[in-house]
C-alpha cells in the first residue's frame, strides 16, 4: 500500500487518460501534454492504448446498469487514449482541477480554463479522466500499468524528484508502448 510516511509533502500518483475524442486530434493531444507539463506534474509513465470492449466494460464496472453505461464503454473503446501516471504533491487534486467538471456545460460556465471546458465535447466525451481518490489512483494506474511498481517508485525514486536530486528530460518520460488491438 501506498504512504506519504516521509513527510507532508511527498509526492502523490495520479492516473489521466486522454480519451479517444482529443486523441484523435494531434494538434489537442500536444497542447494537453503542454498542461500537463505546465502544471508542474511529473511524467512517471505514459503509453498509447486502445482498448477491446471487454477492457472499457471491466474498466468501468462500477459503473454497469447506469443510465451512461453502454455508452461510455463504446466510446472509450472507439479509439486511442494516452494514459499517464503523474506525480506532483497532491495530484490527484490538481489534476481533477485541471480537468474541471465532468459536466462540459457546467465546465464552460463556473470553470471556462479548464481542460474539459476548452477541449470537450459531451459529457462522455468530456476529453480527460482522472482518479478521484487514493484508492482509486492506485486501482486505476495497476489497471493501466500492471507492470509499474506503485510501492517500489514511491520508496527509490519519489524522494528523490521530490528533493530534485534526480534529473530527467520530459521528452525522454514518455514511454509508449504498442497499440492493444
Amino acid at each position: 500500500m501506498l504512504t506519504t510516511h516521509r513527510c507532508a509533502k511527498a509526492l502523490q500518483l495520479t492516473l489521466a487518460v486522454i480519451k479517444p475524442d482529443a486523441v484523435a486530434h494531434p494538434v489537442i493531444l500536444e497542447a494537453l501534454h503542454q498542461r500537463i507539463l505546465e502544471n508542474n506534474f511529473i511524467i512517471v509513465r505514459s503509453k498509447d492504448l486502445v482498448w477491446r470492449r471487454q477492457d472499457s466494460e471491466k474498466f468501468y464496472s462500477e459503473h454497469a446498469g447506469r443510465f451512461f453505461y453502454q455508452r461510455l464503454v463504446e466510446f472509450m473503446s472507439s479509439g486511442p487514449m494516452r494514459a499517464y501516471v503523474l506525480a506532483r504533491e497532491d495530484a490527484i487534486t490538481h489534476w481533477r482541477e485541471l480537468m474541471g467538471p465532468t459536466k462540459v456545460f457546467r465546465a464552460r460556465y463556473t470553470s471556462p480554463l479548464t481542460i474539459r471546458a476548452q477541449y470537450g465535447l459531451t459529457d462522455t466525451r468530456n476529453t480527460t479522466h482522472g482518479s478521484d481518490s487514493v484508492e482509486s489512483a492506485q486501482r486505476e494506474i495497476s489497471f493501466f500499468f500492471p507492470d509499474f511498481s506503485q510501492e517500489t517508485w514511491m520508496e527509490r525514486e519519489e524522494l528523490g524528484f521530490r528533493k530534485g536530486r534526480m534529473e530527467y528530460n520530459q521528452k525522454k518520460q514518455i514511454h509508449t508502448l504498442p497499440v492493444h488491438s
